[in-house]
């Protein structure tokens, strides 16, 4: 992993030539990009200065190479830089994919506009949306604009089940996981704000959404304005999803999730303290678990073999998860979390939290292992991931959830 420190990329300047750049990293692009390039100018407001920066990763199919000619032929230039009619167009070829967070910040480092404008290249983010953006930058100077998909009036359109799975779920992760609860679409690659926004950020360049990282290190100091936009399945071209973009999508949550924690501590030794106890209560939190996979089998066994009674094997089995369920919660309850209270309504609720977690865990893993095997994962590999996933999930729902404690600590 490394950083990158915006201020050692960005323009110190206050004499912007552009109101806003918009920029648009692209890889194997060439059957989307003309017609983006001619959508996104008919849908530029009127006097409005604009730059369009293409961030291009050496494409095999040539699309950096279609933009250049784009540009000598729309402007009649041979410059790969050139304004017309209050726009501009300007092309950067790196030698090799380095990240889409390294991508657009070369783009950011370059840009001469006031604002930044980010989007994808395959018309999953409408251009026709782009005369609002611009319009709430103008209204709100100091806000980021989000293009959200999660807020009346948007939608998502012709995204494959699998995809709307995982876009629903990295969604939801890091709303909860990172306390992002009042912005609907934190994972939202569509979005505008003004530039002097990064100064003094530092980005892991091996991140997963620059958006999450600026959402996440200036919290306390960015005010967030979403508008509705309806998120299309690419054009032309692959979806570029793949089984390590989900790895790195879960290393980049649990990197910011760190760095929001390491924000707030007060000293090494409190830290220290937590991690002991977080790592404590997880231990016992799954030690009770492989008790109840043992009282589970054997209720059921002993109640289906006359044992403890003659019941049908659906009977014993319903019996033996009734009473693992209710051991693991009461052993999780007293000795897990160490929660004395026993107020009756109290008890009732955090029961029906611990189901219910229990149940989302079960519909985790269901999940997990769909999504791994669509991506070519071998059962095996995918049985023991999704098993995980929902192991650690459960554990974080109910110390969050049930029992009403800080994820860390």
């Amino acid at each position: 992993m490394t950083m990158l420190n915006v201020n050692d990329t960005i323009q110190k300047t206050t004499e912007y030539k552009k109101f806003v750049s918009i920029i648009i990293p692209t890889f194997n692009e060439s059957k989307n990009i003309t017609d983006l390039l001619n959508q996104i100018q008919s849908n530029i407001p009127t006097g409005t200065a604009v730059e369009i920066i293409i961030v291009d990763d050496n494409s095999p199919d040539g699309t950096g190479l279609i933009v250049e000619k784009y540009i000598e032929e729309k402007m009649g230039t041979l410059y790969i830089d050139q304004s017309y009619q209050n726009i501009s167009i300007k092309i950067i070829h790196r030698k090799e994919k380095t990240g889409l967070i390294s991508a657009l910040i070369n783009g950011i480092s370059t840009s001469m506009g006031q604002n930044v404008l980010i989007m994808d290249a395959d018309f999953s983010h409408p251009p026709e949306v782009i005369n609002r953006m611009i319009s709430e930058l103008k209204k709100e100077p100091n806000c980021i604009i989000i293009g959200s998909r999660y807020i009346a009036g948007g939608a998502i359109n012709g995204m494959s089940f699998k995809r709307f799975l995982l876009s629903v779920g990295a969604n939801f992760i890091a709303r909860h996981g990172l306390s992002l609860k009042n912005v609907y679409d934190p994972m939202s690659g569509f979005f505008a704000f003004p530039k002097h926004t990064l100064h003094g950020m530092e980005f892991n360049t091996d991140g997963f959404k620059i958006l999450l990282e600026i959402l996440i290190k200036k919290k306390n100091t960015i005010k967030v304005k979403e508008i509705p936009y309806t998120f299309k399945d690419r054009k032309y071209g692959q979806s570029k999803l793949s089984f390590q973009i989900i790895f790195d999508y879960v290393k980049a949550v649990w990197k910011l999730y760190r760095y929001g924690r390491k924000s707030k501590k007060q000293n090494t030794h409190l830290e220290k303290r937590k991690s002991v106890r977080f790592i404590s209560k997880a231990a016992r939190f799954y030690t009770v678990g492989a008790s109840g996979f043992v009282l589970n089998y054997l209720v059921s066994i002993l109640l289906s073999n006359g044992f403890l009674g003659n019941y049908g094997y659906l009977q014993a089995t319903a019996l033996g998860i009734t009473v693992s369920v209710t051991t693991n919660f009461l052993l999780n309850k007293f000795w897990t979390f160490e929660d004395k209270n026993v107020n009756l309504t109290r008890f009732i609720r955090q029961y029906g939290m611990f189901i219910g977690c229990s149940s989302l865990g079960i519909l985790i893993q269901f999940l997990s292992i769909y999504m791994l095997r669509e991506s070519g994962v071998s059962y095996d590999v995918a049985l023991l991931l999704g098993v995980t996933i929902a192991s650690v999930s459960n554990f974080l729902f109910n110390k969050k959830w049930t029992f009403k404690e800080n994820i860390w600590g």
